[in-house]
């Protein structure tokens, strides 16, 4: 499982198969409360993400453990690097 979400709540790669684990990126992800995302990893490990609200306003996104509270106006994206 590469994304996990419910209204209010993302969880990145909370089940990254092993065979995928080295390195990858993925794109165009829905995710519920109205955004999308694109991600990409090395090691297991999220290094970056762009999230883009396409009605929502706030989520909060846990990338490598820990928790970030994103608001966006719909429309908006966030790119966070090195996590």
């Amino acid at each position: 499982m590469l994304l996990y979400s419910r209204p209010g709540h993302v969880e990145l790669l909370p089940a990254l198969p092993s065979a995928w684990a080295a390195a990858g990126s993925v794109s165009g992800i829905g995710v519920r409360g109205g955004f999308t995302a694109d991600l990409t990893w090395r090691a297991g490990r999220v290094t970056q993400v762009r999230l883009t609200s396409v009605g929502g306003r706030g989520t909060t996104l846990v990338a490598n453990g820990r928790p970030r509270q994103i608001t966006l106006r719909p429309g908006e994206s966030v790119t966070l690097r090195n996590l």
